[in-house]
């Protein structure tokens, strides 16, 4: 199963508050206590989301964190990068080309193409859409619309 991580989703969902109020300081605590998930999870997603540029942060009174950018600049490409890295559905997707059968298989063209049909799709996403219902037409890939469900 394809699957993005705990920490992935938790990050979505730190984002998507902390874009609700995109010109106030919020605190770890604060945060932590409004979207309902432990302290010391909050506390490591907030690193890595500053670490990567996607946060800034306030010290002292009235300090906390706030989006970098605005939630129609940030994409899903961004803050799954951030969590899981590079997006590689196979090995020969990834940059460490450690497939030990890479040179004959007549599959990773095609693996390739999906990484980044699913690479193109995270990246046409944004926070600000991600906090509103996503109709069926919206998004779009090569004229065709993605629907829910299979």
């Amino acid at each position: 199963m394809l699957r993005v991580s705990k920490l992935t989703d938790y990050a979505m969902v730190i984002m998507s508050y902390l874009a609700l109020m995109p010109e106030q300081a919020v605190s770890a605590a604060n945060i932590a206590k409004e979207v309902h998930l432990a302290f010391p999870t909050v506390s490591k997603i907030l690193k890595i989301l500053l670490e990567a540029n996607l946060l800034v942060s306030f010290r002292g009174t009235g300090g906390g964190y706030q989006l970098a950018r605005s939630a129609d600049e940030i994409t899903l490409t961004h803050i799954v990068r951030a969590l899981e890295g590079n997006l590689a559905m196979t090995e020969c997707c990834s940059t460490k080309k450690s497939c030990v059968i890479e040179s004959i298989c007549t599959l990773k063209d095609n693996w390739q193409m999906i990484n980044n049909i699913i690479l193109t799709t995270l990246s046409s996403v944004t926070l600000k859409n991600m906090m509103q219902p996503l109709a069926q037409n919206n998004l779009m890939l090569k004229g065709i619309p993605i629907v829910k469900g299979f």
